[in-house]
């Protein structure tokens, strides 16, 4: 359909509004148009900014009639919305296509021919005002960039949210620790088996540092008042905490480096003997000075807005221009470098501790870097870290916990000063995407988690990644104007956002086959049978299934007891140039021009859940033949992959005739809206000849 005020358009429109969110203002007749048609084509329909999102609702029955149902990826947020958190920069296109950026606290008092809303999840949204009327073209231009750009806490939506919501207790229980009282973190101390550690009150009340969580952990041979004593020194007080144990009695420290304004060399020299008291026959703590062995957080700015000028694009010609020097513009951005870097110095810490040595991480302020590698280091080596609920309570514990400042650096409320914002997180997650693709079988999560993940730092509506620190967190959760306190629920409550359909798209099928027994047997055993085969064929033919022998001719190191790869694997990071990819699924799902039809890392994963799926199915129908007739039929167990649903239920139907498969499954757009001339594969096309049984009832068949 060309770009016009479309005749379909309904005057009745209305947004769908979240409790305690408002619509502000809003235009008539607005176009959007569909990404890399050059302006082209789009629907007409009705923009709303609310106080939570920029809002688009098109009454163009075309857009939908003779289309498959629509899947909705995300029960609080349609694939028409922006919330106003994810805004990254805003671009006012006026007649003779004169270009502005709408900086925070600029007007608009000059008719926007074209608004331009580039976002932090790298997609761009182009919305024409041709045919609005001129009132209401300043108006929403006005309210975008007002409401984008918060200059205080309060002035977010989901202080809104939190107040009008009153979320009990049940639903602020995720299964997940939020290390904001003593008992969280003594489990966690229970777990690593290091006895000689404790947890400490010190910081009670935010009085020692406000950047610390009020608990945590410390050398027990250290009391509260030498702690008091020593904060003094530190940056911003933060006093050297414990991250990990691993199981040889090696600690992993983090700390901020000394304050220029104390001489207090003594102070130091003390914690430093109280770590070393803490871990038995460890010798002397290395110190790693992370400032020197990360990228400068300024040198990751720089290269981030670099990556963004490569992703931030949505015409042809720019596509076509980017295309022809790809490779050197992404090595350009030093991005890939800096990934490759972070995993080296990961690799030595964990190297260090292996070796049973204690390692102290050590940065100017204690709350970047430190975060970075004390994760990745983790992930190394204790495979309860690779599992949903473990990299989870990871991220809470070394992330959340510890003051990674996520609204500052995330850019959810405008600073003062300089507003660069500084993405050591999506640099983190990016490494672990790059440990998923070296060892996909040791992940319990997919890389459609890691992504989704990140879009969850800029939903601004959950208080996990909202705040700078459980002191900001405190703060904010008290209506000043009544002294009532209200909480948000964390990101972990998966199930707002997502239902059990699109939440299994964040399971590993690779991880399943390698950690559940049954299938590992059933594998296993299939290649025993396949032996006398082997040796009547070519040496060139000969081939196994079990993925432990993949790894074990790949040279990589498995543990001694020889136990699945997921559970005991200690992870060896490749580092070299060829190894080090750009995680497309992130940085290009929404570049149609770049899209693989049928192809990609999703194609991989959708055929690896069929796989898994069939040898479920198979590994049923072999046990029920094998039993006796009069005994009671089996019931076929359920794997959490997304083919593991009935398919005659009407979600599940629905989901693989509407569902089209690409390298940006499952985040890319509509088909009905590219202008690619593709052909897009149903992903029921891959259950043709499988042998995969839905039926969860037993028959013996």
């Amino acid at each position: 359909m060309s770009a016009r005020a479309s005749s379909f358009f309904q005057t009745d429109l209305s947004p769908k509004l979240l409790p305690g969110e408002r619509v502000v203002t809003e235009a008539d007749s607005v176009l959007s148009f569909v990404p890399f048609t050059d302006r082209k084509r789009g629907v007409s329909g009705k923009l709303f900014v609310t106080n939570f999102k920029v809002t688009f609702i098109t009454g163009d029955r075309s857009t939908y009639d003779g289309q498959p149902p629509k899947r909705q990826r995300n029960l609080l947020i349609n694939d028409y919305d922006i919330p106003l958190t994810s805004i990254d920069t805003i671009y006012q296109v006026m007649s003779g296509n004169k270009r502005r950026k709408l900086v925070p606290g600029s007007t608009v008092s000059t008719f926007t021919k074209y608004l331009e809303i580039y976002c932090k999840n790298f997609s761009v949204h182009v919305f024409g005002f041709k045919f609005s009327p001129k009132e209401q073209n300043k108006k929403v231009a006005n309210a975008i960039v007002h409401h984008a750009y918060p200059t205080k806490s309060y002035l977010l939506y989901a202080f809104e949210y939190g107040k009008t919501m009153n979320f009990t207790d049940d639903k602020m229980k995720c299964g997940i620790p939020l290390y904001e009282n003593a008992s969280d973190w003594e489990a966690e101390i229970t777990r690593c088996r290091c006895s000689r550690w404790r947890v400490t009150d010190v910081n009670s009340g935010f009085t020692v540092s406000t950047s610390l969580p009020e608990r945590f952990v410390v050398p027990g041979g250290i009391l509260n008042n030498d702690l008091l004593n020593a904060s003094h020194q530190y940056n911003e007080r933060r006093l050297p905490t414990w991250c990990y144990t691993h199981k040889n009695g090696a600690s992993l420290v983090r700390k901020a480096e000394l304050s220029l304004d104390y001489d207090a060399s003594d102070y130091e020299a003390k914690y430093m003997a109280a770590i070393q008291l803490a871990d038995v026959d460890k010798g002397t703590p290395i110190v790693v000075d992370l400032s020197k062995e990360c990228p400068s957080l300024k040198d990751l700015q720089q290269s981030h807005e670099k990556l963004k000028d490569l992703c931030f694009i949505d015409t042809k010609k720019e596509f076509a221009m980017q295309d022809i020097a790809w490779n050197s513009s992404v090595e350009s951005t030093k991005w890939l470098l800096y990934v490759a870097q972070c995993l080296r110095v990961a690799n030595q810490v964990a190297d260090t501790l292996s070796n049973n040595h204690t390692v102290v991480l050590q940065e100017p302020d204690g709350r970047h870097f430190c975060c970075l590698i004390s994760s990745l280091s983790q992930i190394l080596l204790d495979p309860s870290t690779r599992t949903r609920r473990g990299f989870e309570c990871l991220i809470q514990r070394e992330w959340v916990a510890m003051g990674y400042p996520f609204q500052r650096e995330g850019g959810l409320v405008l600073q003062q000063g300089p507003q660069d914002q500084c993405p050591v997180f999506l640099l983190f997650l990016d490494c672990l995407w790059q440990l998923l693709q070296q060892y996909p079988s040791c992940f319990a999560f997919s890389d459609t988690y890691l992504v989704t993940l990140w879009d969850s730092t800029s939903t601004g509506i959950f208080e996990t990644f909202l705040f700078d620190s459980f002191h900001q967190k405190s703060r904010y959760h008290l209506d000043g104007r009544c002294m009532k306190r209200f909480r948000l629920p964390p990101v972990w409550r998966w199930d707002l956002q997502y239902t059990e359909e699109d939440q299994s798209f964040f399971n590993n099928p690779l991880y399943l086959m390698e950690t559940n027994r049954q299938l590992n047997s059933a594998v296993k055993s299939a290649n025993r049978n396949l032996s006398s085969v082997h040796s009547r064929m070519p040496r060139e033919e000969h081939y196994a299934l079990s993925l432990g022998e993949m790894y074990r001719q790949r040279g990589e190191v498995i543990s001694d007891n020889n136990s699945t790869c997921g559970r005991s694997l200690r992870l060896q990071p490749l580092t070299c140039a060829p190894a080090i990819k750009l995680w497309s699924q992130c940085y290009l799902r929404w570049q149609a021009p770049a899209q693989i039809v049928g192809g990609g890392y999703p194609s991989q994963y959708l055929q690896q859940c069929v796989m898994v799926e069939e040898i479920i199915c198979l590994q049923h129908k072999t046990d029920s033949l094998t039993r006796s007739k009069g005994a009671n039929s089996l019931t076929r167990p359920k794997s959490d992959l997304i083919f593991s649903l009935a398919i005659d239920t009407p979600n599940s139907s629905e989901l693989l005739n509407s569902t089209f498969l690409t390298s940006s499954f499952p985040f890319s757009l509509d088909p009905s809206t590219s202008d690619q001339r593709m052909v897009f594969t149903p992903i029921n096309v891959f259950l043709e000849n499988s042998a995969i049984d839905y039926d969860y009832t037993g028959a013996e068949d």
